[in-house]
């Protein structure tokens, strides 16, 4: 969430301390005043220098989809937003116990996606990785999420994502702005990706970006935007809704960033109504209550629920699945794309080669 100027201004001492202090942090793990575990396999890891809504989980996607290829590709997560704490195997755990509660809204969006995926969960990375590979020894490669800052674990690839509309040089470390280190820690970054570009490629000056990054010259940058398909019912209310085009909807999200969905909505739909939540909110009988159902009571004005994969996830808990059941939801599903020709081809031979060569060494 952006603050006003003069708060901004007024924390902004206190925004540079925060930064000072993770850039010490990280200098001296850098020169081995801590331990580093450094893995035996392939781990890459996504990232970001901002908190939150660059866009993390379909790009962590898009990677395991990329790899599939190359073996038998694994996740980990810290489970943001979860009730548990220590390491957890989604993979050994029972369909009737896995809930955002439990693992997080993104690794079990992600688990749901890939079931056949190795997939835990370990606020500790390194002793994560070590469970993996004891539950899985032939494991290829782990996709690490959200661990730029995680600095007692070394991944053999670290990948930065930067909003377009929000990139990390126009922000500040907290508390005045988003960042959790000031800009130039992205020096430690192997590649950096710029995503949710919502505009043509020739308005993007790709020199001009570079420089603004603050990247080196060994730095590659790409830039992708979202694609969204086709909407999916999810409720049996909705299998029987007649979405026309040009009929009510209403958005339900608690994400980051909800404006590119809401754009996209707004084009297809007629848009009455956005109920915005934080990010990984959980929702509950009375978001229900007072929110929701009030928009759905005439029955002389059918409305289409529309709500994100991860949103979904979380509006399943026991709580509230059946209220949520009556209505008619959809979910948006969200793909990545590269705005460059042959970008894709570039990224998916760094990853490859990357996982190619780590191996044997």
């Amino acid at each position: 969430m952006s603050r006003p100027f003069k708060v901004r201004r007024f924390l902004k001492p206190a925004g540079w301390l925060f930064g000072q202090i993770a850039r010490l942090r990280r200098y001296l793990y850098e020169k081995g005043w801590f331990r580093i575990f450094h893995p035996e396999l392939p781990v890459i890891c996504v990232g970001n220098i901002a908190v939150g809504g660059t866009g993390k989980t379909p790009h962590a996607s898009h990677i395991v989809h990329l790899l599939s290829s190359q073996g038998r590709i694994a996740m980990l997560s810290r489970g943001y937003g979860r009730k548990t704490t220590g390491f957890i195997l989604a993979n050994t755990t029972s369909n009737e116990e896995l809930t955002p509660a439990l693992i997080g809204d993104e690794p079990l969006l992600l688990h749901l996606r890939f079931p056949e995926l190795p997939l835990a969960v370990a606020e500790d990375r390194e002793l994560g990785i070590k469970r993996l590979c004891a539950y899985a020894p032939d494991i290829t490669a782990i996709v690490m999420d959200d661990a730029y800052q995680h600095l007692s674990v070394s991944p053999t690839l670290r990948i930065i994502l930067t909003e377009y509309t929000r990139p990390y040089f126009l922000d500040y470390p907290m508390p005045a702005g988003r960042l959790r280190e000031f800009p130039d820690a992205v020096h430690a970054a192997d590649l950096v990706v710029v995503t949710k570009v919502n505009v043509p490629k020739e308005e993007i000056d790709r020199h001009a970006w570079r420089s603004r990054l603050g990247l080196k010259p060994d730095q590659p940058l790409f830039f992708t935007r979202y694609n969204y398909a086709s909407a999916e019912p999810v409720t049996e209310a909705a299998k029987q809704f007649d979405l026309q085009p040009g009929r009510e909807v209403v958005a339900l999200t608690g994400i980051a960033n909800p404006e590119p969905l809401l754009e996209h909505l707004s084009g297809k739909q007629n848009l009455v109504k956005a109920l915005r939540f934080p990010d990984h909110h959980v929702y509950t009988e009375h978001d229900l209550s007072r929110h929701v159902m009030p928009l759905f009571a005439d029955p002389d004005t059918p409305r289409a629920l529309f709500t994100t994969e991860k949103d979904w996830m979380r509006l399943q808990s026991q709580q509230i699945k059946k209220t949520v059941s009556l209505l008619p939801v959809f979910i948006v599903p969200v793909e990545v794309a590269f705005i460059f020709e042959n970008e894709q081809t570039e990224f998916t031979h760094i990853l490859e080669s990357h996982v190619r060569e780590t191996q044997k060494t």
